[in-house]
């Protein structure tokens, strides 16, 4: 199966869970205080992350590759601050908007999936 086949991105029937699990992670950053917020916080990016991690396997998604491990790694800080860390969530959400912009530049220039023709070594 191609990489366009495979995305999850393309398929409606799984794509409205990023968006889902990004509500859940601004539910927790903006309207539930402390650690309870953390939690879903975490939750939300960890699930993203997830979808993101699994993407990257399956198509060779380019900014699936780059924000899964962002994603990720946003939801343990977001654990991390729920458990008491001194992490800031504006510093979190920042970091994460911007690995989300560095993983879509490929993207916007050109390069959707690291399987793709211009990956492949001529013949």
């Amino acid at each position: 199966m191609g990489g366009s086949q495979a995305d999850w991105l393309r398929d409606r029937r799984v794509s409205w869970m990023w968006f889902a699990a990004f509500g859940v992670a601004a539910l927790g950053w903006l309207a539930i205080p402390g650690a309870w917020g953390a939690l879903l916080a975490a939750a939300g990016f960890t699930t993203a992350g997830g979808l993101c991690a699994v993407n990257a396997v399956r198509c060779r998604r380019v900014h699936c590759v780059v924000t899964a491990p962002v994603y990720l790694l946003a939801g343990l800080a977001f654990l991390l601050r729920a458990g008491g860390a001194n992490v800031a969530a504006h510093t979190i959400i920042a970091a994460a908007a911007v690995g989300t912009i560095v993983g879509f530049i490929p993207e916007w220039l050109g390069r959707r999936y690291w399987n793709s023709a211009r990956d492949r070594p001529a013949v």
